[in-house]
């Protein structure tokens, strides 16, 4: 067991599929009750029933509208009482149909909105109920990408180092309220983002034509990786379980980097 949670409930947002889903998974092998959120409702009462153990949920959550928000933090109340853990890992790589690489006000608009903003409003809602509790364990998902403009320039990777320094306030503010908050900043991870990622480089080189999106993602990645290997969503997980354990009752205001290496390089 990497982190003993048992009694304890978290809430995920974007945890129907990726990083956030392999979030969830963790932190229900660890013992936690969770609520899986995500903007898809179906989805996420899909991967909700499918996690260990028993008694999740699936709440619709667009974490660019408090309202719903709200909404699901009164279901956790009413079902289970409390809310111990806050994952923020709903995001984008960019605006929806973006056309080129070029940055755009639209990618810039919509980027910032649900990459900082979503997080914003998720903690500005949830942090009054752990103040009230005088406990809770608040994770934000940044990326390395927040780390460095050649990592991702352009909107992303400004919006993640927003997330890295927002994360580093609250924790101050929220300190003396018993309430830890940290972030995870993971390296490369197979997911969707990434599988486009690997697709709009097909489009853009022909050589790439003939081999897989996966097989294009690793030899991107690995290269620049000391370790040699790229994450998995349940990696993110077992830091995430850890920092939402009292074993990391003294550690806040931290970005841990989960990226086998890759921002030493």
């Amino acid at each position: 067991m990497i982190a003993d949670l048992s009694g304890k409930t978290a809430l995920v947002t974007g945890a129907a599929s990726g990083i956030g889903k392999g979030i969830a998974t963790v932190l229900a092998e660890q013992g936690a009750a969770v609520a899986v959120t995500d903007i898809d409702g179906d989805k996420a009462s899909e991967t909700a029933h499918g996690l260990p153990g028993s008694g999740h949920m699936g709440l619709v959550v667009d974490v660019t509208d408090k309202k719903t928000i709200e909404s699901s933090l009164k279901k956790v109340e009413a079902d289970w009482g409390k809310l111990d853990i806050l994952v923020n890992n709903a995001g984008v790589a960019s605006a929806p149909n973006k056309q080129s690489a070029e940055d755009r006000e639209e990618d810039w608009d919509v980027t910032y909105l649900i990459n900082v903003k979503g997080v914003v409003n998720c903690c500005e809602v949830i942090t009054a109920h752990m103040c009230e509790r005088r406990f809770g364990k608040i994770i934000n998902i940044a990326s390395i990408a927040g780390y460095g403009a050649r990592r991702m320039p352009g909107a992303y990777g400004a919006s993640k180092a927003a997330v890295i320094r927002y994360t580093q306030g609250l924790a101050i503010s929220m300190g003396p309220h018993n309430i830890n908050v940290n972030g995870i900043c993971p390296g490369g991870v197979w997911t969707q983002f990434q599988e486009a990622g690997s697709l709009f480089a097909q489009s853009q080189d022909p050589s790439l034509s003939n081999i897989e999106p996966v097989k294009i993602f690793h030899d991107k990645y690995e290269q620049q990786m000391p370790l040699g290997r790229v994450q998995t969503p349940e990696d993110i997980g077992k830091m995430a379980a850890f920092l939402a354990s009292e074993d990391a009752r003294n550690i806040t205001g931290q970005c841990i980097n989960v990226d086998s290496g890759a921002v030493i390089c």
